[in-house]
């Protein structure tokens, strides 16, 4: 188990809850989080009316708004943008017409679940206008966003303790939830992430030197008739270094230790389901597909992930041995 595993199951978990339940389950998150700031969050009983104020910071006079639709659909973004100035105003209303809420707002916060989507495009500038107009109207100033769920990932991301984390997640009521196996896009761009940065910095340095030790000989290339592609997994293996400084940097963060060996343990996996029909080139060139079916932006992980994938057949994990 590390701080991967609640991350995720917690964003997982969020994502899927609608109306008032998404309410009350981030009232459970950000309750942890400040308080592991020092801080104090409240969210005022919705059964006797929230005054516009779904949960507040009260140190810091941060109000957050929470919108959680049953389900996403073409007006969705007319929604956003309806909820989004009707709440703004009436909580200014209150908190400077009325005097509620300490009399100040210093930031408001618009929460929207939007599952595992992303907002809706805002190119009309249209929270950027209405926050101004109001701001003008009412002699004011205070910053604003308007955000999803990777907003309460980053403010989990900042969680060092990893027991709070596991704190929240069972308060949640998700230990159930965790698989810690699981292998996404984000894992695997992380460790993909710290190699192409290496790749980068070897030609921008013309760093020809390798601290790397190659394990294969040159007859496994053969063995697994993969001679077609001997230049290139050879060549590779040259300048295998950047993926063992990627793997070290990854294994220094100890709340992350485990990743590069669940990324590791996945190709293997891969390459044992795969070998049962494929063999040769036709096996090599399909694992490095199925593996960039887990990333959205192939062309630009090409490259690191051939060194992933060369890196653990000179480890012998994959493919047969001379």
């Amino acid at each position: 188990m590390d701080k991967y595993d609640y991350i995720e199951s917690i964003i997982l978990f969020i994502n899927g809850i609608t109306g008032i339940n998404y309410q009350l389950k981030l009232k459970e998150v950000f309750k942890i989080y400040y308080e592991s700031q020092g801080k104090t969050y409240e969210m005022p009983d919705y059964y006797g009316g929230d005054q516009k104020n779904d949960g507040w910071v009260v140190e810091d006079a941060l109000f957050y708004q929470i919108y959680a639709p049953t389900r996403l659909k073409e007006s969705l973004k007319k929604e956003i943008q309806k909820k989004f100035k009707t709440d703004l105003e009436g909580l200014i209303k209150i908190v400077y017409k009325d005097a509620k809420w300490n009399g100040r707002i210093e930031k408001f916060i618009f929460i929207v679940n939007t599952f595992d989507c992303e907002l809706p495009h805002d190119s009309e500038r249209f929270f950027e206008t209405t926050v101004q107009e109001l701001k003008a109207k009412f002699s004011i100033d205070f910053k604003y966003s308007v955000v999803n769920n990777e907003y309460i990932r980053d403010l989990l991301n900042t969680i060092d303790d990893i027991e709070l984390l596991k704190r929240l997640s069972s308060v949640l009521h998700i230990k159930n939830l965790i698989d810690y196996n699981a292998i996404t896009e984000t894992i695997i761009i992380d460790i993909i992430g710290e190699i192409s940065g290496n790749i980068h910095s070897k030609i921008v340095f013309d760093d020809e030197l390798t601290t790397y030790n190659r394990i294969s000989s040159i007859k496994k290339i053969e063995i697994n008739d993969l001679n077609d592609r001997r230049d290139e997994i050879e060549s590779i293996i040259t300048k295998l270094d950047v993926v063992e400084k990627a793997v070290k940097s990854i294994n220094q963060d100890i709340l992350f230790a485990n990743k590069f060996e669940r990324v590791k343990n996945f190709i293997i996996k891969k390459y044992e389901e795969l070998s049962i029909e494929l063999s040769g080139i036709k096996l090599y060139d399909t694992i490095i597909d199925e593996t960039l079916s887990y990333t959205n932006s192939k062309s630009a992980v090409l490259i690191p992930m051939k060194f992933l994938i060369v890196y653990i057949f000179d480890k012998c994990d994959i493919f047969e041995k001379e």
